[in-house]
Order: C-alpha cells, then structure tokens, then sequence
C-alpha cells in the first residue's frame, strides 16, 4: 500500500511488569495511555499522504507555511533541534521537491528555505489528514469529555514536565 505492512495495528500487550510499588489501578491507567501512544503513532502514519514522511518533516512544512523564507539558522531554533538533524530533514525534503534553500542575497553566509508548490501541496494534504484523523477519535467525544481529557492530560504532562526539567518547575514555583 504505502511502503508499509498493512496489517491491523495490535494493542500494546506486554506481560505486566514486576511491581511492588505500583496499586493495580495507577498501572491499568498507565497502561492505557501507553496504548494510545502506540495506536496514535500507527494511525497518524497510516492517515497521511505518504506514511513514509518523517515527523520532523511535516512539522517543517507546517511552520514553512507561516515563515516562507526563514533563515535555516532561524528554523532550527524555532524547532528546537541541532542544526545537523535540521539539514537533514530539508536535504529530505528538498530531494522530495518540497522545499528549496537559497543564500540570502543580503548576506551569503545566511541560508533561507523556501516551500515550493508541491511543498504546499504536500502540506495541504498532511493537514487534511490530520483535521480527519482528529475529527475521527477526539472528534467523537462528547464536549464534557474533551474537557475533561484534556484536564487530565494537562496534569499528566505537569507531571513528566517535572520530571524532565526540575529546575524549571523549582524556578516557576519561586516566582509564582
């Protein structure tokens, strides 16, 4: 089909970990939201234009849309990565005819990336695939639902966010 296996996508079902520390109850939880992830990630891939797409490319079309003509040094530090994994995806891109790199005629050391129209094209397509996909799982909740998920969600990623940046959590609670 796409350059992929086309099989149903499988629940993430792994022998429950030894745990002591764990009631059964916060485990269930955390096992259902691993699930989501996993099924998240396979259908994304299976809802877009070409499944072969890298992530980093579709959130480089979609920020190309609104910044025609960034500098690759400005691109990168938007994304927030390294700029190596930044020529990487646009040399990616550009062998896919989505983008193109010139110098700026102001200044020859900066480089600007360009979207080309299959590069909208391209984009247009992802961003289509996305509001569909959306509509068909969040989509399908009630409004007191969505509400609610995204209470609980919010203070999941409150929670992950302390652990991956503790200093910030400590700096935001000083200030407050």
């Amino acid at each position: 089909m796409h350059g992929f296996v086309d099989h149903p996508p499988l629940p993430l079902v792994l022998p429950p970990p030894e745990t002591e520390n764990l009631d059964p109850v916060t485990l269930q939880a955390f096992h259902a939201l691993g699930r989501v992830f996993h099924l998240h990630r396979q259908a994304m891939q299976r809802k877009l234009s070409n499944p072969e797409t890298h992530h980093g490319e579709l959130i480089s079309l979609r920020l190309l849309t609104r910044t025609d003509g960034i500098s690759q040094r400005e691109f990168a530090d938007t994304l927030h990565l390294s700029r190596p994994r930044v020529t990487s995806i646009l040399q990616g891109l550009e062998r896919a005819g989505a983008v193109r790199r010139e110098p700026d005629p102001a200044d020859q050391r900066v480089t600007r990336v360009f979207l080309t129209p299959e590069g909208r094209r391209q984009e247009m397509e992802n961003r289509a695939a996305f509001e569909d996909y959306v509509q068909q799982t969040v989509g399908k909740l009630t409004d007191g639902d969505k509400v609610e998920l995204t209470r609980m969600l919010d203070e999941v990623s409150g929670h992950i966010a302390e652990l991956v940046c503790p200093a910030a959590q400590e700096q935001g609670a000083r200030t407050s």
